[in-house]
């Protein structure tokens, strides 16, 4: 066997050691009590040994075997009077915000409290962040008083973060004995992606009482325009008898239109199409879109895959799209859209969200399956691309490659 080159490189040796004597000894059905002794891998590596020792010391009379045993027992001794006693306790952690977006500082405050009749020694709080993880050192406490400390962590991708549960650790100093304490409470931050909120109305086709007006002149409608002169054919529910009374010939209203967008999203979430920055374009995408239409008061519905969410407020399409991630699907993206469709007869207006695996000009085609009257949007997110577009306003092909060639592609802006 090769001798270690350095200390540090054998107390990794024996570390690694009895790590893998401890998680064999655990492993026995019969042993199971054991694993409530909060012996480390060097703990129990340190009680064998000093097992080992005795049973020498008894047998042989080894007087080096005496020695190691009994610096192995003051060892534990010491590590079991370091840690012991725990104290009442009670931790609480909160957070400034619940709702973030990538990029932002997520900080919060751990406070403890010492509800005991005695002091608390110095022992550390470990605080899982998603995962990361904050430690806190927290002083000898005594009885009734408080500590509170600030944490803070960047947030650098989507997702959503389980702030907590605290965990109180007491260890000896040579690290044999390690006891741990967690506590129930914690709380959920959820990262959201990066959106342009500010995209305008997406105007389509289905007229409703409490939608947006358009230029369009109707015989019946809820906004009232002007009157016109009887035709043959018109309905009589609309004459303005009054006018007509007073022109002295049939008078009739006319309305103007308006129309209130249903508007369907939907995301290609095949693995194989995207990129790990196409696929959170393509969410960035996907979440500017749904913020504008739910702000301007438009129905949405979203379609990830099989997965559908009818929402009615920003938070909870941000919410849905924190934990949206790609997936190994069969099913092919106009197959998608098809079935998305089928169930969406009311959807005025369609957005049809997929990364650089599906061509340009497989895209045209399927920006070709809704109806002739839907406005439709296709997007390609291609990170890093430059922004190209095709098409009128009703059917119209976007290539992007960073969110903010979004709103310019959507207004029909100048690419130069």
């Amino acid at each position: 066997m090769k001798v270690p080159e350095s200390i540090a490189v054998a107390l990794k040796s024996v570390l690694k050691s009895g790590n893998k004597a401890r998680k064999q000894t655990l492993a026995i059905p019969h042993l199971g009590e054991l694993r409530k002794i909060p012996l480390t891998g060097l703990g129990w590596l340190v009680l064998l040994g000093g097992l080992a020792s005795l049973f020498a010391w008894v047998l042989w009379d080894w007087a080096e075997a005496g020695a190691v045993m009994f610096a192995s027992l003051l060892a534990l001794l010491s590590a079991v009077g370091q840690t012991w006693g725990g104290g009442d306790l009670s931790v609480r952690v909160w957070v400034e915000q619940d709702r973030l977006r990538k990029g932002q500082d997520l900080i919060g405050r751990a406070s403890i409290q010492n509800n005991g009749r005695r002091a608390v020694r110095a022992l550390k709080i470990e605080l899982p962040l998603g995962t990361e993880q904050a430690d806190i050192a927290l002083p000898t406490l005594r009885s009734d008083k408080s500590f509170s400390r600030d944490f803070q962590l960047q947030t650098r991708r989507r997702e959503k973060i389980m702030v907590g549960p605290a965990r109180t650790v007491r260890q000896d100093i040579l690290g044999l004995i390690r006891r741990v304490r967690s506590w129930t409470d914690f709380q959920e931050v959820y990262v959201y992606p990066n959106f342009t909120p500010a995209l305008g109305t997406l105007s389509g086709y289905t007229r409703d009482m409490e939608g947006v007006t358009s230029q369009v002149i109707t015989s019946s409608d809820a906004a009232f325009h002007a009157l016109r002169p009887y035709e043959s054919g018109d309905d009589r529910r609309h004459i303005h008898w009054k006018m007509s009374a007073h022109t002295g010939q049939l008078m009739m209203r006319q309305y103007l239109e308006t129309r209130r967008s249903h508007h369907l999203i939907v995301l290609d979430l095949k693995r194989e199409n995207y990129g790990e920055a196409d696929f959170e374009l393509a969410v960035e995408a996907v979440a500017s879109l749904a913020v504008s239409s739910l702000s301007s008061g438009q129905p949405l519905t979203l379609y990830t895959g099989k997965t559908v969410l009818k929402a009615v407020t920003s938070r909870a399409v941000l919410d849905f799209l924190t934990e949206v991630h790609p997936q190994e699907e069969d099913q092919e993206y106009r197959h998608l859209v098809r079935w998305a469709l089928a169930h969406e007869t009311q959807a005025s207006v369609c957005s049809l969200i997929c990364g650089p695996g599906v061509s340009i000009r497989r895209l045209q085609q399927i920006c070709l399956i809704p109806p002739a009257d839907m406005a439709t949007t296709g997007v390609r997110a291609d990170a890093g691309a430059t922004l190209t577009r095709r098409g009128a306003s009703s059917r119209r092909l976007l290539n992007i490659g960073e969110l903010s060639q979004l709103p310019r592609g959507l207004s029909g802006a100048s690419l130069a």
